[in-house]
């Protein structure tokens, strides 16, 4: 029988479909909070980590000695030494023509050679020509120290620069301005730390510097820096520190004093030196300035340049005569030896007049100005000791360069344009501490993400996220509509097919209505739904009952079980084992119910389906009831068997009671008495499972079913 599932099926699809809209909006969430928290996790990713970069093991310079950073420049790697300026924007190198002379062999030819003393003091020299990634700019005067009256000229270009040697190399940069010099003013090159441009011609952009492309490059978290010039007579040596975007508070002892920028953009890390004490170990508290000065921190400089009557002070304190030739405050060996027994500290005091009353003392030992000048230096000719104090001419001159840097530690914020100035630390074997100074700008937008108003801003990464889960909610919910209407309009060309062969069937007087068409979750080429084992829905009379006169007829003949309802069609779940039949009926065998159960699992052929329902035209094994009047008396009958129906009547000696209703009558002649003496021996053969085919006349004796009673 074809069953209609289509209820079941839509309530399904409905359930399927309210799942996956709540699906897609729990999807949607999750990837809105997912690019919110990628959108924090890439806001933190671009505060990168400061760097702390490795100096040389070198000290190097004609005016005392320095601990130097090792430098690449150009592609292949020409390794350089230089030192650090806190003035330049740009990177210095010694160009290899800086370090050529004249040399003439056997044959009185000369010729230009490198000069290996000079190429080896001057940190290494630099070769434009010998770099595939130099762009050559020309030559241009040197700016930086023009104040200082220390001037000269360079070719400039752009090349790669990288910080460290291999195994300890830092950032690489390319396109970075280089400066290669000739002029024994700078001796060394220099690495700048001031993140201005370089500016080669008013209608070009201009050139960042180093600084600045570390931070456009998310290398280092902002442009700022931490310096020492380190101090080769503190214990072995103590080299010089330099940290990149932060600084290393295990180098210096900590106050509170911060100094804002100065005015002009030239000199802009001015502090006011409101002191200067010098002790000593025939000398305390001596006072050497008498009026506060502003002073520029410079670590392109070697020495302190202060006002000339300053600088008068100095001599008298501490026997110091000035060299007119070389502007030097030259040491001979027995001034030398009178310092050093001495051993004078020098405390510089430094503090904002107008700002606060606090103060900070950087205290420099003698050591610190116990320097050695190397011939060129000034026009040298011999090696000597000096006191690095210069006479400077204007306040635009007063300057702190290396010396001063040696006892202290200077970080600078260029963004937030303030530094601060520490007394170095010299806890021996300290453990380095790198903290890291963050842009405002990325302080800014992390303050933004962390402070913003949960309730009145939503996330863009939010707003992406439930756009997506609306809309695939949406195209869910628009293909489950179509799916509905379609379905819909199947089923209704179905019901209307149906109708037509009903009404067809009935025009052509057919009592049995044609079958149903398959449902649209069978397929075409067969079924799934299956015959049940039931009673046959054929119209028919059973024994004894007349459909129009509503009771029973006893003369009726043995037909088929009662038909069901008309045109009624059983919708049934299905079943595993087949329903027991009733009274007439029988158990399915082993076998019939294996066959049933893979017609279940496995489905059938509909083409091999019957066209009258298995079991139901074969006639019943179990013997049918006998009547009264189907029972005859014979004599001398054996005692009754064990197994007679219960339900088989005892029949009177003699025909005469025999009804007249009955189906089968004796013919008067064989007509038996009431005792059944008369009984014939032939009519003993009898079959005990031969139902009595009818009711004639005619009928076989032999075939008819006895009682047998004492």
């Amino acid at each position: 029988m074809l069953r209609y599932q289509g209820d079941r099926y839509t309530h399904f699809a409905v359930c399927i479909l309210f799942l996956a809209t709540l699906l897609s909006q729990c999807l949607g969430l999750a990837l809105a909070l997912d690019l919110d928290l990628e959108r924090r996790a890439s806001q933190n990713a671009t505060i990168a980590e400061p760097i702390s970069l490795k100096p040389a093991q070198d000290w190097d310079g004609i005016d005392g000695q320095w601990s130097v950073f090792p430098l690449s420049v150009g592609e292949p790697a020409q390794w350089v030494r230089t030192i650090v300026s806190t003035a330049s924007q740009q990177t210095w190198v010694v160009i290899d023509m800086a370090c050529e002379k004249n040399q003439t062999d056997e044959n009185n030819v000369t010729s230009l050679v490198r000069d290996d003393s000079c190429w080896n003091n001057r940190g290494h020299t630099f070769n434009p020509s010998a770099s595939t990634t130099w762009h050559n700019r020309g030559f241009y005067l040197l700016w930086t120290e023009q104040v200082m009256g220390l001037d000269g000229n360079g070719k400039y270009g752009f090349d790669t620069v990288g910080i460290g040697y291999l195994g300890e190399r830092g950032p690489t940069l390319k396109n970075t301005t280089v400066g290669a010099l000739i002029t024994p003013n700078f001796w060394l090159g220099h690495f700048g730390l001031n993140p201005k441009p370089t500016n080669f011609s008013a209608f070009e952009d201009p050139s960042p510097s180093y600084m600045t492309q570390l931070f456009q490059q998310n290398m280092i978290p902002s442009l700022s820096f931490g310096y020492t010039a380190g101090a080769r007579y503190r214990f072995t040596s103590v080299l010089s520190s330099l940290t990149l975007g932060g600084y290393d508070t295990s180098r210096y002892i900590p106050n509170d004093l911060t100094f804002g920028f100065a005015p002009d953009n030239e000199r802009d890390l001015v502090v006011p030196l409101v002191g200067i004490h010098a002790n000593s170990a025939t000398k305390s508290n001596v006072s050497l300035l008498t009026d506060p000065i502003s002073v520029y921190i410079d670590s392109t400089l070697a020495e302190l340049y202060l006002p000339t009557k300053l600088c008068k002070a100095f001599e008298d304190t501490f026997g110091l005569k000035y060299d007119n030739e070389t502007e030097l405050y030259l040491v001979n060996d027995m001034q030398h030896q009178q310092l050093l027994a001495e051993n004078p500290n020098i405390t510089f005091t430094l503090g904002q007049k107008y700002v606060t009353n606090s103060t900070i003392d950087i205290v420099l030992p003698y050591a610190a100005f116990d320097l050695r000048a190397k011939p060129p230096y000034r026009g040298l000719q011999n090696e000597s000791y000096f006191f690095p104090i210069r006479r400077a001419a204007n306040d635009a001159q007063f300057v702190f360069g290396r010396t001063f840097l040696q006892e202290a530690y200077l970080v600078v914020d260029w963004e937030r344009q303030n530094f601060s100035v520490y007394q170095s630390s010299w806890v021996f074997g300290a453990q380095q501490n790198i903290v890291p100074i963050i842009s405002p700008t990325l302080t800014r937008e992390l303050e933004k993400a962390d402070h913003r108003p949960k309730s009145t801003h939503i996330a863009t990464g939010r707003i992406i996220g439930i756009a997506i889960g609306s809309g695939f909610a949406v195209a869910l919910v628009c293909f489950g509509i179509g799916w509905w209407y379609l379905r819909k309009k199947h089923i209704n060309k179905i019901k209307a097919e149906y109708a037509k062969r009903i009404a067809t069937a009935k025009d052509a007087g057919t009592e049995k209505p044609p079958d149903p068409p398959l449902s649209p979750t069978e397929p075409e080429g067969g079924t799934n739904v299956f015959p049940k084992v039931e009673l046959p829905a054929d119209v028919a009379h059973r024994r004894g009952f007349d459909p129009d006169l509503k009771e029973e007829d006893p003369t009726s003949p043995i037909v088929s079980p009662m038909v069901e309802a008309e045109n009624n069609q059983i919708f049934e779940m299905e079943g595993d084992i087949p329903v027991r039949q009733e009274a007439d009926g029988r158990q399915m065998s082993e076998k019939e119910g294996m066959v049933f159960r893979e017609r279940i699992y496995n489905g059938i052929d509909p083409t091999w389906l019957p066209a009258v329902r298995p079991m139901t035209e074969e006639p019943p094994r179990r013997l049918a009831p006998v009547s009264p009047s189907e029972v005859t008396m014979i004599r001398h009958a054996p005692p009754q068997p064990q197994n007679v129906s219960p339900i088989t009547p005892h029949t009177p000696r003699d025909g005469a009671s025999l009804e007249a209703g009955d189906t089968f009558f004796q013919p008067p002649s064989t007509r038996i008495p009431r005792d059944g003496r008369f009984l014939e021996a032939d009519n003993t053969i009898l079959s005990p499972i031969s139902p009595l085919d009818g009711g004639s006349t005619g009928s076989d004796p032999s075939r008819r079913r006895f009682s047998y009673e004492d």
